[in-house]
């Protein structure tokens, strides 16, 4: 089972950020916080920064991609006045956050995808109601529609698991002499379970 086949069943996609207003440079802030984060770890979301327009050199900074955070060089901190903007990929769940959850259930998506959107709902206290110039985003319902999403899926898990059957054999002894042992023939033993 993969990251992306749980990434597809609780939709979280990458999303982008386009232009995204960090900060302004006062030449000795070094530190900026992204608004949406992680940001995603597929190559085509590589973060773009720009200071006041001008792509800025990858190497007077750092990403700490599973916190939003930037933090450029000591001797790197963005000029006065200079607009810091930047483009990226973020989604919701980072890709180890996703192996941790997939670690506990080898073989069961619904299952997976039902914990992380769990987890999904239990981060939800950095989602909420903004005003940003006229468009208006309204996150409030966020935690309680994850929550209908990770009881669908569990729902989804228990009723695949209803729907099949298996028999097996737990074990098989033959014995070529069946000899009696006990009162039992020894012959031939199996035991078979069917769910």
């Amino acid at each position: 089972m993969s990251v992306s086949l749980v990434r597809l069943l609780i939709g979280d996609r990458p999303k982008a950020a386009t232009k995204e207003i960090v900060g302004e440079g006062d030449a000795v802030n070094k530190v900026f916080q992204l608004d949406m984060y992680p940001i995603a770890s597929s190559p085509s979301a590589v973060l773009a920064l720009f200071l006041t327009g001008v792509t800025a050199a990858t190497n007077t900074y750092t990403i700490s991609g599973g916190v939003g955070r930037i933090t450029f060089g000591a001797a790197n901190a963005p000029a006065a006045g200079a607009t810091i903007h930047a483009d990226y990929k973020y989604v919701a769940l980072t890709d180890s956050e996703i192996t941790d959850i997939l670690s506990g259930h080898t073989g069961e998506p619904y299952l997976a995808a039902a914990n992380a959107a769990l987890v999904l709902a239990a981060d939800s206290s950095r989602l909420f109601m903004y005003t940003m110039g006229d468009k208006t985003v309204d996150k409030r319902k966020v935690a309680n529609n994850l929550l209908e999403l990770s009881s669908s899926l569990e729902n989804r898990h228990y009723n695949v698991l209803d729907r099949s059957s298996y028999t097996g054999t737990v074990f098989s002894h033959t014995d070529d002499v069946s000899t009696p042992y006990y009162n039992y023939d020894t012959a031939v033993s199996s035991s078979e379970e069917t769910s």
